[in-house]
Parts: C-alpha cells; structure tokens; sequence
C-alpha cells in the first residue's frame, strides 16, 4: 500500500466522498421497497389516494437523492481510481528509466509494456470498483437483512440460510481464479513481446518473405492466451448462474411460505413485493462483493507484477557515489585490472585481467574478431554496466563515484545499434543538447557527414522521420547518431562500429574531422575496417575478453599476428 499512499493522499476527498455519497444510494435502495409496500398495504388496499400520493412523493425524493448520490459516487470514484493509476503508472515508468541494460533485460520489453499498461489498468478497475461498493453493498446487505427480518422473521431465516452456500461457493471460486490470473498475464507478456519484435522487423519479415511463418507463430502465442483467458474467466462465469440458482432457490421458498401466510391472512401482498425485493438485494450484494473480491484477486496479481518494477532492485545507482558533484573534465581513462561477466552464475568471464591507459584527447582504435568483448569494453565507461573485479577510472576517479548523469554528459556514446526517434532532424539532434540553434548543429552534422544529405532534403532540417528512422539509409542514420553525440560536446567520445554503414571515402572524412575539430576529447574508435583506424594514435588488439597488443599500426604489423590476420583477410576482400 506504501506505494499507493501519496497518491490516495492527493485526491482523499475522491476516497472520502466516492464512497460517503454511494452509501446514500444504498440507503435508497432499502427506504424504496419499504414504502412501495405501505403504498399497497395501506392506500391502494383502502382506497387512500392522499396516502398514495403523500408516499409516491417521498418515493420521487428518495429516487432523486439516489440518482444524485449514485451520480457523484460514481464520478468520485472514476476520479480517485483514475488519479491513482496515473501516479502508479509514472512511477513505474520513472523507475523503468533508471533500470540498467541489465535490468531490462531480466524483464524483457514486452513485459514491462504489459505491466505499466494492462496491469495499471486491472488496478484501476478495481480501485474504481472498490470505490463504488466496498461500502455500498454492505450497507445494502446489512439493511436489507435488517428490513427483512422487520416484515418478517420467519421468511428472513429461510433467506438467510442461502446465504453460506452461495458465500461457501463464492469462495471456492475465488481460490480457483486467483493463479489463473496470473498465468494470463504471464502470457499476455509473451504475446506482446512477440508484437514487439514482429512489428520492429517488419521489413526484415518481408525482405525473407516470412509472412506466414510470423502469421503462425502469433496464431500459437495467441491461441495459448486465449486458453488462459478462458481458463481464468470461466471462474467467473460461474459466479452468475450459480447466484441465479440461489435466487431462484430462494424465490421459491419465499412464494411457497409466504403464499401460504398469504391465504390464511397472515400476511399483505404489500409486504411479499418488498420482501423478494429485499431477497433480491441480499444476494445481489453478496453477488456484488463477489465480484469485487474476483476482481481484487485479478488486481493482486496485477499488483505483484507493478511491486516487482517499483522494488526492483537497481544494479546502477549513485548512492554510493563518492563525488556526485564531479564532472568530466578532461577525458583520462584508465582500466585496472577489470574482469566482467553479464550472467554472474557463469565461470566464463567476457572481459579479463583488462590493463589499459588512454590519455586526454587520444584517439584509440579498438579491433578484435566478433565477440572478443571489444563493445563491452566501452561500455564500462559510461556505467552501462558495473564491473565484477577491478575498476575503470575516468580523470583518475572510479566511474562509480560519479553521478550516472555527470558521468554520461562527459561521455557520449554511438552504440552499434542506431536508433532515431519520431520526428524533425532537428527535434533527433536537440536529443544530444536540447539548447543547441541551427549553426550548432550545422557544425555537427558537417564533422558527422551528415550536412551533405540533410541539404538534399526539401525541408532540410525539418524533414519527418519515422519511427527508429525507417526512411533513411543506415549510413545516414549512423551519421544524424554521430551528430547527435558531438552536440553533447563530451570530454569522451565513443564510436562502436558507428561508421559500418558508410563508403570508405565518408568514413575516412569523418575520421579527419573528427581528429581536427575535436582535439581535446578522447576518441574511442571501434571498427570491423582496419583502415578505419589505421591512422589513430593506438590501436587496442583484443581476443577472447583480453587485450592481446596495444600500438601503432606499422607497429602491430610487425608483431601482432591476430591483427595481421585481420589485415591480410579484409585485403584479400
């Protein structure tokens, strides 16, 4: 409940009068069947038309303050309940954007879209139900019973022994339903995963014709959510013919004795109308808080799954950051003897005994057969992700005693995978300094490469692009990414295979502007191309997680025989 108490607070007089002005409609509910009954017995069994009409106009009274508190119960509780699913679906979200890489990982996307979307909104739904009847019903329950047993007690007794079978059945129902919530939305995060990618690659679908063979694999997750929907719901479905039973059941015994009290004048017809109105209500309620106890066991699912990103336990934080305040000043990396691993159940190690100096304003190449460790290198840097022995120094200070966001302001990073967002050129490059004008930015894209192809376009920087930049080329995307990080103006510049997709003749221009124009920050180059980095200061060799050489290129031609074998073998090409 923690979770929920701020937000509960802010809009108490939602969570205050949502139920107050509900208990009123209740309270309508037993007045209402009460007077119908004095109308029958007393006016229209004697021919009193003054009594008739004096109670028909308390009746007309009572109904308007019904409509009027039902109305306000219900728009309190609409208001609270929505008020509270915003608050918890902005912390959700707030604590997704602190979650590492690895983080993310062990929830997978699709998950955390289920969770802050579908789960939210099962938690609305029954704080909005909750609202309306955690008081309601009760009180509907308790004086119905209580007028009941006024007309009647005999009659009353005979109603009230339905009343443990069917909370007996409710019960049971309840303890089938509850793990089968979960298991839907369990599957409801496979289905949107599987969404997630489908739509991601849809030109890769395509490219392979593979249409139908997505078509089929959705039709399986699909089907296997349909199952446990069913599975779940059916629970539910149970719920109301065997209320209706009871009712009946009920009914019956009522009219039987009644019918006979009836006869022998022992009792009006007045008074048997209001009564199996008041049956009516009893199990209606019952059926009621049925309902919102199978909505709150679908909610304690949900709810689990929310506590599970609000508690998630972070594996990057500042919390022991020793200077919180300290920027990036010069862009000096150092790496003491770092070993890394991503699945920490696991012997073998990604990185190894890593022992490496860069000084300010060098420009280092990094090269090394694929899967060698060479981007996970470089994103210990930035602190994408924490090491597991040793320590990575930036300006002589651990990484982990930086603030993450002073940190990544000094070190921008051009990662393999490059993404663009929905929207202007312009809008993409202010991601890398919201505050940079038209000339900052003209100056990127001309270090990038990427003013040659932006001034092809008819609305130059305010041309649209689509969703992950759909409508450029992979070079052009490559080069707006490059752009955008230069904008951040960092002491650290890490380029991990950012130049892939352009012509050697780009990458080679790209290359001398960015060693002329931005001399005093450390540039981190990690290429495929051996001549993307031929011209660098030092070139890092790495093999297997380790650094096996480190020096010029004529240097490593003469003694380092994996970069020899890289070389000759891209020749060859």
């Amino acid at each position: 409940m923690e979770k929920y108490q701020e937000s509960i607070k802010e809009n108490i007089w939602c969570f205050i009068l949502g139920p107050l002005f509900m208990i009123v409609e209740a309270c309508g509910e037993f007045i209402l069947p009460y007077l119908n009954a004095n109308i029958i017995d007393q006016g229209a069994a004697k021919g009193d038309v003054g009594y008739i009409l004096e109670n028909g106009l308390y009746m007309l009274l009572v109904a308007a303050v019904m409509l009027a508190g039902g109305v306000l119960g219900a728009y309190f509780g609409i208001r609270g309940s929505s008020h509270l699913a915003a608050d918890v679906r902005e912390k959700a979200f707030a604590q997704i954007q602190k979650f590492s890489f690895a983080n993310i990982d062990a929830f997978s996307t699709g998950s955390l879209i289920t969770r802050i979307t579908n789960d939210v909104t099962q938690i609305q739904n029954f704080v909005q139900t909750l609202l309306r009847g955690c008081f309601r019903s009760p009180i509907m329950l308790v004086g119905a019973v209580a007028m009941s047993f006024t007309l009647s007690p005999k009659l009353a007794a005979a109603v009230c022994a339905v009343i443990p079978f069917l909370a007996l059945v409710i019960a049971l129902i309840i303890c089938r339903a509850s793990p089968r919530y979960t298991q839907m939305q369990a599957q409801l995060d496979r289905l949107n995963n599987r969404i997630d990618e489908t739509i991601t690659n849809e030109r890769v679908i395509k490219s392979f014709v593979r249409e139908e063979f997505e078509k089929d694999r959705f039709s399986k997750v699909n089907d296997v959510l349909m199952e446990k929907s069913i599975n779940a719901l059916k629970m539910m479905i149970l719920l109301q013919p065997v209320s209706a039973l009871a009712i009946n059941v009920a009914t019956l015994s009522v009219v039987w004795i009644a019918g006979r009290q009836i006869m022998i004048g022992g009792m009006e017809i007045g008074t048997l109308t209001a009564f199996i109105t008041y049956l009516s209500q009893i199990l209606t309620s019952l059926n009621f808080l049925a309902n919102i106890i199978l909505q709150g066991t679908r909610a304690a699912a949900s709810n689990r799954r929310i506590t599970e990103i609000l508690e998630a336990k972070l594996d990057l934080t500042d919390d022991q950051a020793a200077f919180p305040e300290k920027l990036v000043e010069h862009g000096e990396i150092e790496f003491c003897n770092v070993s890394f691993r991503y699945f920490k159940h696991n012997e073998e190690r990604e990185l190894k005994d890593i022992q490496l100096h860069i000084s300010p304003g060098e420009l280092v190449g990094i090269v090394g057969s694929t899967g060698s460790g060479k981007t996970t290198l470089v994103s210990l840097i930035p602190r994408l992700y924490d090491v597991d022995e040793g320590k990575v120094l930036v300006d002589g200070v651990d990484v982990r005693d930086y603030s993450l966001y002073h940190l990544r302001e000094g070190a921008a990073a051009v990662l393999q995978k490059n993404t663009l967002f929905s929207g202007t050129i312009e809008e993409n490059l202010q991601w890398g300094n919201e505050e940079a004008d038209r000339e900052e930015m003209e100056w990127a894209c001309r270090i990038a490469g990427a003013d040659e192809f932006i001034h092809s376009f008819p609305e130059e920087y305010n041309t649209e692009i689509e969703q992950g930049g759909a409508n450029l080329s992979g070079g052009q995307r490559q080069r707006l990414c490059i752009a955008r990080a230069l904008l951040k103006h960092p002491k650290i510049l890490i380029l991990d295979d950012s130049t892939s997709a352009v012509d050697t003749a780009t990458d080679a221009r790209i290359r001398q502007a960015l060693r002329r124009d931005l001399r005093g920050v450390t540039k981190l180059i990690i290429a495929q191309r051996i001549s993307s980095v031929m011209d660098a200061d030092r070139i890092v060799v790495m093999d297997a997680g380790r650094i096996v050489d480190v020096g010029k290129h004529h240097e490593l031609m003469g003694r380092c025989v994996p970069y020899q074998e890289i070389y000759y073998s891209q020749k060859e090409e």
